[in-house]
Parts: C-alpha cells; sequence; structure tokens
C-alpha cells in the first residue's frame, strides 16, 4: 500500500508540474578561460534554451571569460560573444549559431541598409508527416541574413529574387529553394537523413546508437507507419524491412496475419516471433486492437546478438513496439481522419447457367441417367443466371478518425489519443467497430528520478460470417450454389429449393439463410499498460523498475435462429456464449551502468524478470427455444458447458556488456537464464548466450577522411536462442474426461490426456549472422547487407503414436534439427534533393529452408509430417521429411487425361476409362498407389521484399509502394472444390472446356456424377497447384500540404490532403483470388487456399491538422 501511494503521489506531482511554464528565464555566468561548449551547456542547465550550431565553425573560437549574474539570455550572449565575428538569432527556446563572413567595419551587414528589392519572406517548414518542425535554421546563402523557426515551423526572412534560402535541422536533409520572381512566401517540408549514426534504436531492455549496434536489427520509422491508412502495426511491416516476411492469408476486418523472421525454425512448434509493447512481452493474442497511430517505430531484432536478451523466446526473432511519448513544449493536437471504400480485388470466374446445363447433360449421360430436363431449353431453370457472389457482397466502407495530443515541460511531459474506427465488410452482415484511448506520462521528479506511465484501453466489436476451420465458409457457399437457382421469390422472402427434383437436386441450400440470419458478434477488450521508475544512483549507474500488465477479453455470443424453408430448417434455436480471459503479468528490475574512460567507452545491464500467464476458456451452448424473440441463454432449456484454466510462468536472470573502443572497435556479448514452467524440474532452466563484435573501418585513419563514405562497418555475430512455443504442461501425463462404454450404459470418467515427457525442454536456435553497414555521400545513400546461418536443434516434435495407447494426444519429445540459411538486401537514399526530390527504399531478402532430421517414430522409422488433411480428398497437402524444406508440397503430379484409344492403359493403371484424370506413375509399378506422391514445391517464398518511392515537389508528394515475393507455390483448394466437374456444386468457367469425345481436351477431364472418375478428380495433384509469384502495387498515395499563408487562423498550424489506394492491382499468374491466401495461419499449413475472407482494394482520402 505504501509503495502505491508513493506512485500516486509521484504522478500527482508529475501532473502539477505540467502547469508550469517558464517565464523571464535568466543566466548566471562566473567562468573564466572556459570552452564555449562549456558555456552553452551551463546555460542549457539553467534554462530551457537548446543550441543548434554546427562546431566546425566555432574550432577556433579562443577560451571564453564571463561573469553575469541573473541577466536575461541576449545579454549573457553578447557578454559571451563580444565583437568576435558570430552571431545568433532566439525563437522561443531554440538558439541558433552562426559564424559570419568577416568584413571590415564599413561592410559589416548590420550597418547596411537593405537593399530596395529586399522583402519579407514568410513561410513555414514541416516534417514529412506535416508536423511543425521548431528550429530549423533558415539562411541566405552566401549572406549573414539568418532567421529560425518559431514552435509553429514559421519563420520570416529578407531576401531578393534570386537568392537562395537554406534550411538546415539536425537529423535532417538540408533543403535549398530559389527565391522566384515575386515570390512571397516558401514553405518546405524537411525530409529525415537515412543514415543518422545518432538515431537510437531499441534492442531490448534499453537503446543504442545506430552506430553501435554489433547485431542485426531492421527499424521502421515512424513515417513509414503513419504514412498510410492501416488497421494493424503488421500491415504497416509488411515488405518494409529485410528477412521479415508478412502474409495476410485473407481480408478478415481484424486483420489475420503470419510473420515469420528468417525462415521456418520449428516443425509442430510455433514460429511466431515475440512481439514487446512499451517493455512488455505481449501473450499469443489479437494484435489488431494495437492502435498503429500511437506507434512511433517497430525495431526488428533478427540474429542472436541482438535478441539473446529475451532468451527462451527469441528463437523466432523479436519485433519491438515504441508508441508515443510527449515532449517539452506547447500543447499539441494533431486530427487525423481518413474515410473510404472497399471493393473486393477480385471474383471467382464460375459457370454461366448454358454452361452447366451443358455439364449436367454430359455428367449424366456418362452415367447412363435420364438427360432430358438438362435438354429441355424452355426449363424455368435455364431461364435463371443469378450471381451469387455478387449478392452476398457489396461495396465496404472503413471510417478512421484519430485525435493525439501532447505537450509538457521539460519536467514532466504527456501524450495521448483517442482513436475510432468503422469498417463494413465486403462480405455482407459483416462489420467490426473498434475504439482505443490511450495516455503516456514522463516525469522527472528531480535529477535522480524518473517516472514514466503507459496505459492504453481498446474495445473491438465485430459482426462475423459464418467460418469454418478452414476460411469464410459464408463466402464459399455463395460461389458453391448454382446459377439457376433464384435468392427470393416474388414476394421478397428467401427462396426453397426443392432439391428432390431435377434440375435442382444438384442444388443446396440458399446460402443468404447462413449470411443473413444468423447473429456472431465477436468482442475483444484490452487493456494494456506498464508503469516504469528510473533512479540515478550514482554518476552512470541507474537502477529501473517496471511492472506492466496486458489483459485480453473475449466475449462473444452466437445465435442460430429458428426456421423453416423448404425442405431446409432448424427446428429449434441456439445460443453459444464463450468467453476467454488472457492475463499477463511482468516485472522488470534491471541495473545499467555506463562509462567512458579516454577513448574506452563500456556499458553494462544486470536484469531480473518474472512474468506471469493465465489462460481461460468457457463456453455454454444453449438450445430449445422455438421463439426467435427468445434468443438469450437463460431462455433456452438444453445445456452444454465447457471450459480450461491453465496458469504458466517464466522467470529471468539477463546481463548484457557492451564496449567500444573510441566509436571504432564494438563488442557486445549476452546471456540470459530462463526457467519455464513448460518443462519439468529437471529440465526447467535454459541459458542462452550469445556474442558479437563490429569494426568501424570508416573510424580508420586510412578512411575517416574519406570525402564519400561516412560509414562503414563490418559486424559478425553468433549467439544461442531458445523456443519454448508448445502447450502448457506437456511434460506431465494429464488427465480429461472422457465418454466409455460401462455394461449398457455411455458414461463419462477421467482417462489420461497424453504420455508426459519429463526430459522435455527447449528447442535450441545457433545462429552465425555477418553484415556490413554502410553510408556514403553525406548519408544520402546507405546499404545493409546481412548472411546468415540459422540451425534449429532438438525439435519440440509431436511424434505419433498408435491408437491403442490409448491417449488422445501424441507425446512431445525432443528430436531434429531444421537449417535455415539466407541474405539479405536493403538499399535507400536521397536519389533526389531540393525543390524535387526523390527518396527510394529497395529490400530484398533470400531464404533456403531445409529439415536436416526429425527423428524416428514410436517403432524406429524415420519420421514424416503430414499437414492437415483438406476438405473432400480427406488428403494432405503438405509433408514434412528429412532433406526438404518444412511443409513440402507433396502430391501426385497431374500429366492430362486419358484419351481415345489408351482404354488399356488406364483401366490397368487405375480403373480409369478415357476422359478421367492421369497422374504420373513415378514409381514405375504400372498401378496407381502412393508411391506415385512427389514433392513438387513449397509454400514459403524464396525471395521476398519491397519497394518504395517518394517524389515531392514543393508541398505536393506522391509515394508509390510495392512489395513482391517468388519462387512458391499454393495449393488452390477452390479448384479442387469448384473444378472437378462434379455437377451437385457450382463449377469455375475453365471447366466448360471438359474432355468429350469430340473434344479431346488434355487440360479439363470429363464430368462425372460421381464414382472413380470424381475420385480420381479429387486426388491432391499439381493440377491445382500453382505458382504464386506477385508483384502487387500496395499502396499510392498522394499528399498536398496547405501552404502556411492561407493558414489565417492562428490556431491550425499544418493542414495536410492525402488520396490513397491499398491493394491497387497484383501482377501475377495464380489463378485464386489472393496469390498470398493461406486458410491457415500456421507456417506449417501455409499455402493452402480454401476459399478465405477476400482481400479487398481500398480507395480513401485523408485529412491530418495540427492545432
Amino acid at each position: 500500500m505504501m509503495r502505491v501511494n508513493f506512485i500516486v503521489a509521484l504522478h500527482i506531482l508529475g501532473y502539477v508540474q505540467l502547469s508550469a511554464h517558464v517565464f523571464g528565464q535568466r543566466i548566471t555566468l562566473h567562468e573564466r578561460a572556459v570552452t564555449l561548449e562549456y558555456v552553452l551547456k551551463e546555460i542549457e542547465k539553467q534554462s530551457n534554451y537548446t543550441f543548434f550550431y554546427n562546431k566546425k565553425e566555432f574550432v577556433d573560437f579562443g577560451p571564453v571569460t564571463v561573469s553575469v549574474k541573473n541577466h536575461p539570455i541576449h545579454d549573457a550572449l553578447e557578454k559571451v560573444f563580444g565583437d568576435k565575428p558570430y552571431v545568433f538569432n532566439v525563437t522561443g527556446n531554440v538558439v541558433v549559431l552562426r559564424r559570419t563572413k568577416e568584413t571590415k567595419d564599413e561592410e559589416k551587414p548590420m550597418l547596411r541598409k537593405p537593399e530596395t528589392n529586399q522583402r519579407d519572406i514568410r513561410g513555414k517548414v514541416v516534417d514529412s508527416l506535416g508536423n511543425p518542425l521548431e528550429g530549423v535554421s533558415v539562411l541566405v546563402k552566401g549572406t549573414s541574413r539568418g532567421s529560425a523557426t518559431d514552435s509553429d515551423g514559421r519563420y520570416y526572412i529578407l531576401a531578393q529574387t534570386g537568392e537562395v534560402l537554406t534550411f538546415r535541422n539536425v537529423g535532417f536533409l538540408v533543403q535549398e529553394v530559389v527565391i522566384s520572381e515575386g515570390q512571397m512566401s516558401v514553405d518546405v517540408i524537411l525530409h529525415p537523413e537515412f543514415s543518422d549514426l545518432d538515431e537510437v534504436v531499441v534492442v531490448g531492455y534499453g537503446t543504442q546508437r545506430k552506430a553501435d549496434i554489433t547485431g542485426s536489427v531492421a527499424t521502421v520509422s515512424e513515417n513509414v507507419i503513419q504514412s498510410r491508412p492501416v488497421s494493424s502495426f503488421q500491415d504497416a511491416l509488411q515488405g518494409r524491412a529485410s528477412g521479415v516476411q508478412v502474409r495476410q492469408g485473407g481480408g478478415d476486418l481484424s486483420g489475420k496475419f503470419s510473420i515469420s523472421i528468417r525462415g521456418i525454425g520449428s516443425v509442430t512448434g510455433s514460429n511466431d516471433p515475440l512481439i514487446v509493447v512499451d517493455n512488455v512481452p505481449l501473450f499469443s493474442a489479437d494484435f489488431s486492437t494495437i492502435n498503429p497511430k500511437d506507434i512511433v517505430s517497430i525495431d526488428i531484432l533478427k540474429d542472436a546478438s541482438a535478441t539473446a536478451i529475451y532468451g527462451s523466446r527469441a528463437a523466432n526473432g523479436v519485433i519491438i513496439i515504441t508508441t508515443r511519448k510527449g515532449q517539452a513544449g506547447g500543447s499539441q493536437f494533431v486530427f487525423n481522419t481518413d474515410i473510404g471504400v472497399e471493393n473486393i480485388t477480385r471474383m471467382y470466374d464460375v459457370m454461366s447457367t448454358e454452361q452447366q446445363r451443358l455439364l449436367f447433360v454430359e455428367a449424366f449421360k456418362n452415367s447412363g441417367r435420364d438427360i432430358s430436363v438438362y435438354e429441355d431449353l424452355a426449363h424455368p431453370a435455364w431461364q435463371v443466371d443469378t450471381d451469387w457472389q455478387d449478392l452476398g457482397t457489396q461495396t465496404g466502407s472503413r471510417q478512421n478518425y484519430n485525435l493525439g495530443f501532447s505537450g509538457g515541460t521539460e519536467k514532466t511531459q504527456y501524450a495521448g489519443s483517442a482513436s475510432y474506427l468503422d469498417r463494413t465488410g465486403t462480405l455482407i452482415n459483416s462489420n467490426l467497430k473498434s475504439w482505443s484511448l490511450r495516455v503516456n506520462l514522463n516525469s522527472k521528479i528531480n535529477d535522480w528520478l524518473r517516472l514514466s506511465t503507459n496505459l492504453t484501453g481498446s474495445h473491438q466489436r465485430q459482426n462475423v460470417l459464418n467460418n469454418d476451420s478452414w476460411g469464410s465458409e459464408g463466402f464459399r457457399s455463395l460461389v458453391y450454389q448454382h446459377s439457376f437457382t433464384e435468392p427470393y421469390d416474388e414476394a421478397g422472402n428467401l427462396t426453397a429449393i426443392n432439391t428432390t427434383a431435377a434440375p435442382y437436386f444438384g442444388a443446396n441450400e440458399n446460402p443468404l439463410i447462413n449470411v443473413l440470419l444468423p447473429t456472431r458478434n465477436d468482442n475483444v477488450t484490452r487493456i494494456l499498460g506498464n508503469t516504469k521508475i528510473d533512479i540515478d544512483v550514482a554518476k552512470g549507474l541507474v537502477i529501473s523498475g517496471n511492472i506492466g500488465g496486458d489483459i485480453v477479453l473475449g466475449d462473444n455470443y452466437v445465435y442460430l435462429p429458428v426456421y423453416q424453408i423448404g425442405l431446409f430448417s432448424r427446428d429449434e434455436g441456439s445460443v453459444t456464449v464463450p468467453n476467454n480471459q488472457q492475463i499477463n503479468w511482468i516485472s522488470d528490475l534491471t541495473l545499467n551502468y555506463e562509462q567512458k574512460t579516454g577513448r574506452h567507452n563500456f556499458k553494462g545491464l544486470l536484469g531480473f524478470s518474472a512474468q506471469q500467464f493465465l489462460t481461460k476458456n468457457n463456453s455454454v451452448t444453449g438450445t430449445g427455444t422455438i421463439d426467435n424473440a427468445l434468443d438469450q441463454l437463460s431462455n433456452q432449456t438444453n445445456f452444454n458447458a465447457t471450459g480450461s484454466e491453465v496458469r504458466a510462468g517464466l522467470v529471468s536472470t539477463f546481463v548484457r556488456f557492451n564496449y567500444d573502443y573510441g566509436g571504432k572497435y564494438l563488442l557486445t556479448a549476452t546471456v540470459r537464464r530462463d526457467g519455464s514452467s513448460k518443462f519439468g524440474a529437471d529440465r526447467r532452466y535454459g541459458i542462452f548466450p550469445s556474442g558479437s563484435v563490429a569494426w568501424r573501418i570508416s573510424q580508420e585513419d586510412f578512411l575517416k577522411d574519406a570525402p564519400f563514405i561516412n560509414d562503414l562497418k563490418l559486424r559478425v555475430s553468433y549467439g544461442l536462442t531458445g523456443n519454448q512455443n508448445i502447450g502448457d504442461f506437456a511434460f506431465i501425463t494429464r488427465a480429461g474426461a472422457a465418454p466409455y462404454v460401462f455394461g449398457n450404459s455411455v458414461v463419462v470418467g477421467n482417462v489420461p490426456q497424453n504420455i508426459g515427457n519429463p526430459n522435455l525442454q527447449w528447442e535450441a536456435n545457433k545462429q552465425l549472422d555477418a553484415g556490413i553497414d554502410v553510408s556514403v555521400l553525406d548519408g544520402r545513400f546507405h546499404a545493409t547487407v546481412d548472411y546468415y546461418h540459422k540451425q534449429s536443434e532438438d525439435l519440440l516434435v509431436s511424434t505419433p503414436i498408435p491408437l491403442t495407447s490409448g491417449v488422445r494426444q501424441d507425446p512431445i519429445i525432443n528430436q531434429g534439427s531444421v537449417k535455415n540459411t539466407g541474405v539479405e538486401l536493403a538499399l535507400g537514399g536521397n536519389v533526389l534533393t531540393g525543390t524535387v526530390s526523390w527518396a527510394s527504399e529497395f529490400n530484398i531478402s533470400f531464404n533456403k529452408n531445409r529439415v536436416i532430421d526429425i527423428g524416428n517414430n514410436s517403432i524406429g522409422q524415420p519420421l514424416e509430417i503430414p499437414g492437415e488433411s483438406i476438405p473432400l480428398s480427406n488428403q494432405p497437402t503438405n509433408l514434412t521429411r528429412a532433406g526438404n524444406s518444412a511443409a513440402a508440397f507433396y502430391m501426385y503430379q497431374y500429366i492430362g487425361v486419358w484419351q481415345l484409344g489408351e482404354e488399356e492403359e488406364a483401366d490397368r493403371w487405375s480403373d480409369a476409362v478415357p476422359g478421367d484424370p492421369r497422374y504420373a506413375d513415378l514409381n514405375g509399378n504400372g498401378v496407381f498407389d502412393v508411391g506415385d506422391k512427389t514433392f513438387v514445391g513449397t509454400p514459403h517464398p524464396r525471395f521476398f521484399g519491397g519497394f518504395n518511392n517518394t517524389f515531392a515537389f514543393r508541398n505536393v508528394s506522391l509515394s508509390i509502394f510495392l512489395d513482391y515475393a517468388g519462387g512458391y507455390q499454393v495449393y488452390n483448394t477452390a479448384r479442387n472444390l469448384f473444378s472437378r466437374g462434379v455437377p451437385f456444386v457450382q463449377n469455375f468457367a475453365e471447366v466448360a472446356d471438359f474432355w468429350t469425345p469430340e473434344n479431346p481436351s488434355n487440360t479439363v477431364p470429363r464430368p462425372s456424377q460421381g464414382g472413380n472418375t470424381t475420385t480420381l478428380a479429387t486426388m491432391v495433384s499439381t493440377r491445382f497447384l500453382e505458382d504464386a509469384d506477385f508483384l502487387r502495387i500496395k499502396d499510392v498515395r498522394i499528399s498536398y500540404e496547405l501552404p502556411s499563408r492561407l493558414l489565417t487562423d492562428k490556431f491550425l498550424k499544418a493542414l495536410r490532403f492525402t488520396i490513397s489506394g491499398t491493394n491497387l492491382y497484383t501482377f501475377t499468374k495464380y489463378e485464386g483470388l489472393n496469390p498470398e491466401a493461406s486458410s491457415r495461419i500456421s507456417l506449417l499449413s501455409a499455402g493452402i487456399d480454401y476459399t478465405p475472407y477476400p482481400q479487398s482494394r481500398l480507395i480513401s482520402l485523408g485529412l491530418s491538422a495540427t492545432f
């Protein structure tokens, strides 16, 4: 309680500081023969002033002797500079210093009258997001005339036609603008330097200068994240960082993505990276509740040196998200909104009614059935041609509003936001609404104590269509239905299709019944936050404590109503109310020490961390109502309930040591020891070390003065990380309820659920990384190249055992290894600068995955791990076997159609007849059997990346972003379902070219109503395996920044308008809706396209206003 009161008191003190404002700042100095740098630092200590100057211009300034007491800043600086050839400009709390050209007294600019053709030039300077920049130096090139921007980014200066204004600010590229005839205002957008070596990168439990990093770390900046109308951080990350593959398998409103960093390292465990938000490692949950507008940077830790600080959870990489924090200065409000429309990028091309009629004729003729009704062109069915996909889809909409605020004093800064997102899906009866609130507070209580707090609350409500385990069942049912059926009768009611009468017996239930009638609401509430305290114990020694939590509450509701429509009905209603809780608590205590001795720089980190996870799942289903008005659980008469609760924990100690010699030779060493409740007492703890070195060759004497090289650094790292991403308590045998026969009755008792493995331990991931970073031409261009070799050993493998064992779950054991090798390349730079600018970024990643070994099964044979069996064929498409990539495609090779004259061979090989599918006899035994299957591809791209170009002219900018992937395949399961030539479902238009004696097609088999022909057509084969290489125009954005001269309202500091398009076009040979489509988020079942929620194209208008 005492501790809580102390924290509350500190926060109250911090909030009081927000109302403090510095008036009449005065300076007291009594110094003799000290450096100018020392004097300026003393002034900064006594005030809120910040100095900007080029140190090279002040090398020969000489010693300073000054004595002033309680003087204004101007008087103090006059005493410092005296009559030396230097000038200063004070704007707000920013002081710009520069050297003037030495001239004779009679020629000094301050004694000359302005030339008659000089005039006041006014304007505004903003960054690429439209935020005003304070303290930007504005100089007339070749003269001593200068100015600086105020807190609103505004300035004014005397200049004449033909003169050049130079704009400089720390961390931004210099920009020059020529004054044209009659021009009275110049507005400028400054772009950040690409290779700012002083840029701070978050590396886990701390930060480092980019120049000092010895590991492989990629950063996605705020400019990238905020520039697009995205709903999740995964979408903003896609294609932006080398080595990071982000795939969106469908167009779900909540945004289901898979992320992999440097390939697949586990064959049955999870391959998801660890996500850390503001020092809180997140438990597995829906990340769509994190508001992208709150994010200022995403740092991706890729090699062992960077990730080892997170030990047992770092084998798949670490993604660190940093949210917005307040800055000292006046209050600032930023309002962002984007409003847009969405349309499905591509629809399935299905048969017309006439094409279906002809297919029916051929299919039933082949089976000897009566075809008269199908040849009767006057039949009412053949007069109908319903587009079910069009009926079940719509133009979606998106509205997003976000208000951010920030400000504070030198002592206390604050930031926060409120957002609202409203999306209507492209499938009817689907929508999503999301709300979030966030606040950040940083308080400097005194010279040795600092306190910071982050707190975010969000709620998401979604109405979803019926989904099965493979994707959007609601959308699939629209494709499934024949076009010769009608959705509504003359009274506007949903139609009842008589499926017992020809030709409708091939039809299905009206798909709109399952789309429109049920109610399915998913609700997610999330509270995420942390409080951190920093105590300066001694010079260079800081103790930090961090307490954080992540609470995710799911509360869902499903009602399946009573209805009677023709032969289809539901006699009683059903209410299902599932809810779940995921509660994650973490506490960290760290000790940081930093010391500089001459050219030797030391940093040390010692830490302790404890994290606890609680997962609860409960579901109650009630049935019995016959009145749809009684749609609550309490109205039901029969109930079934299930539930579970799992607790897990992780206790860790870690140490990191950094050393550099003069910024030239760098060393990082890290060790972490984790103890996890997922493993038994004898195997609970694991130690994960790493080390890395770097050599900044550009700091050597032979390159230090090279005119074109700014930075050249070689890096090498090696280390060990772990993976514990399996279910809880697999090391013990668990009991659970199960039915069994006792006498003449079925009773429920407790039975073993699994066979525990007390020797279970961590997967071990060993990784070698070698990289080079280079920056040239004053940071104008930069490049990073990495080579990595990553090998996972002691894999956590689920090993099948005979069903006679009596347990439901296969035991997990440590065996086998997987290797990933790859090369990553990132290039970027400012191709053009000035009035017309062009900035470009490109990255490409190559990865080769190979399973070295996965051990043996329970009878000593080499283990093979099949993927999940797809519907209809009940066969897996993927197989993991030593010597191939994980989850490689393994199936029959389709080589065409049996033709006339091949009857004998077709019958001997597979009881086939001319017109049936034909597969390669790979084992040469003359019959069709499982020995004819072979490895034919991989669902994991060999290469992927992104390419972004931003062009700007005055107040207008154009950004074009492309992403791409290649060297992989997708199994188009939708074609397996809708291109079999079976009359009982709709077929894709490609089937219209089916085989007949008159049309001996060698690509599409003959239609069939069942039997061996249908069985052969349903086989998992290369017929439906497609190359999925693609190049996508992911995002195009045009922005216009309103000139400052048009902003007459003193409260409005900036106004920007944007029009953007997302997922505009995809160049691909893939015949499905999306070459990234995957009905499974798991990477081990990737590349199976079974009609997930379709991807959509978004066209939106945006507005950003700064107050």
